[in-house]
């Protein structure tokens, strides 16, 4: 068999699927109604082999990230993570000692946390983060985050952030952005303002497939363009008018836009695409041990025929398939051929790719049928729209700064 590609990057991501079960049925969920009924539990012994297998390959990182996602994490016991976090770090201990710093995450709705789930997050505070997903406002939040008989969430939702925030357990908060929010900017903005002592930061995420919903709200097409440029330009602007107040509220999308923009120049290539979707730098393994990478949280089920096997991007099940095998394999020199392919497709036509976040290769092929395309509407709405707007505001704090040092603009009077 083939050696491994050279263009394999340090693991510094493992998704773990404690469980598909969801107690929630949010309207803009990627996974499906029946993978979010499944109460399966990943057990302990895919746990220690994902990390067993990981930990003692050559492609590991010198920090790795360790997120429970994809399904509600918090409809497992604590104690169940109590014993994967001590296995996880056993197998650290025992096969890669003194090598690999580990960080864990877990990514929850906010509905369940009780004081069980602080004394928790209290005990692993030390080496744990937590992300609780919110969407705002009740009216934008309770929208399309319902429970299974269509009630909403926020209250409880809001329950749980206070009950962090009590503890003095900071957190981060993620937030879907749909047709809805655009026309609220001021109002999601003040939400999170309100909040901000008690998180590390904020980050919106647009739908990342403008093409499938069936709500209006839940959809885009490039002809959204001005919408979302100005739901960004009124953010910057909501931004800058509160930084006095608290200079350290971070907005993630602006923050690493705004890096995407430094790091570009005539010639270069944008190292933020190419890694955005690099392979194994980022692992994902669902309940039953099936692994995917390009991804974080990409399920098995997605695009399940793209290469013929009914797996999807799934590399094989860990328990089954050794890692070293899996980025031997010949579907992964294919899905490589792909991505490239997709990569230089944008890199010879966009004038946007020096700022791109990447990761649209899947896209291309929903809306064209084909990797080798270029834009799509998600492109434009995530990427050219936001640079846009990130761009116009520079412009204009450059401006006033120009008329601040400009002797002229101060009245001699007559």
């Amino acid at each position: 068999m083939t050696g491994a590609p050279e263009s394999l990057r340090p693991i510094e991501l493992v998704v773990l699927q404690g469980t598909p079960f969801c107690n929630m049925n949010c309207g803009y969920c990627d996974l499906s109604p029946d993978s979010r009924r499944q109460k399966r539990t990943m057990p302990l012994a895919v746990v220690s082999r994902v990390f067993a297998e990981v930990l003692a390959s050559p492609w590991v990182a010198e920090t790795l990230t360790v997120i429970w996602h994809s399904g509600e994490p918090l409809t497992l016991p604590p104690a169940y993570y109590d014993d994967a976090i001590a296995e996880v770090l056993a197998v650290r201990d025992r096969v890669a000692p003194g090598r690999v710093a580990i960080r864990f995450s877990i990514q929850t709705n906010g509905v369940l946390i009780d004081d069980a789930w602080i004394a928790f997050f209290q005990r692993h505070a030390h080496h744990l983060d937590i992300g609780v997903s919110c969407d705002g406002p009740a009216a934008l939040h309770d929208a399309w985050r319902t429970n299974w008989a269509g009630k909403p969430s926020h209250a409880a939702t809001v329950r749980g952030m206070d009950r962090l925030a009590a503890a003095g357990l900071p957190f981060k908060a993620i937030a879907v952005v749909t047709g809805h929010t655009l026309d609220d900017p001021d109002g999601f903005f003040r939400f999170f303002f309100e909040r901000r002592a008690a998180l590390t930061d904020l980050h919106f995420n647009i739908l990342a497939d403008g093409a499938s919903g069936t709500d209006p709200a839940l959809r885009f097409t490039e002809g959204d363009r001005a919408r979302y440029h100005a739901f960004y330009s009124r953010l910057l602007a909501l931004s800058a008018a509160h930084a006095d107040a608290d200079p350290g509220f971070v907005i993630q999308n602006f923050r690493h836009g705004l890096a995407r923009l430094l790091d570009a120049a005539p010639g270069r290539t944008a190292s933020h695409h190419e890694e955005s979707s690099a392979p194994l730098k980022a692992l994902s393994v669902d309940a039953g041990g099936r692994v995917t990478t390009f991804y974080a949280g990409l399920a098995p089920e997605t695009h399940a025929d793209l290469y013929g096997d009914g797996q999807g991007l799934s590399l094989g099940n860990i328990m089954e398939t050794p890692l070293a095998e899996m980025a031997r394999s010949l579907k992964l020199r294919r899905m490589l051929r792909d991505f490239r392919a997709s990569r230089d497709a944008c890199a010879a036509d966009c004038a946007y790719f020096g700022v791109c976040t990447g990761g649209f290769e899947l896209t291309k092929v929903v809306r064209h049928g084909r990797f080798d395309a270029t834009e799509t509407p998600e492109c434009v709405i995530h990427v050219q729209a936001l640079t846009d707007a990130l761009l116009d505001d520079v412009a204009l704090h450059l401006d006033a700064q120009e008329a601040d040092a400009d002797p002229r603009a101060a009245g001699t009077g007559a």
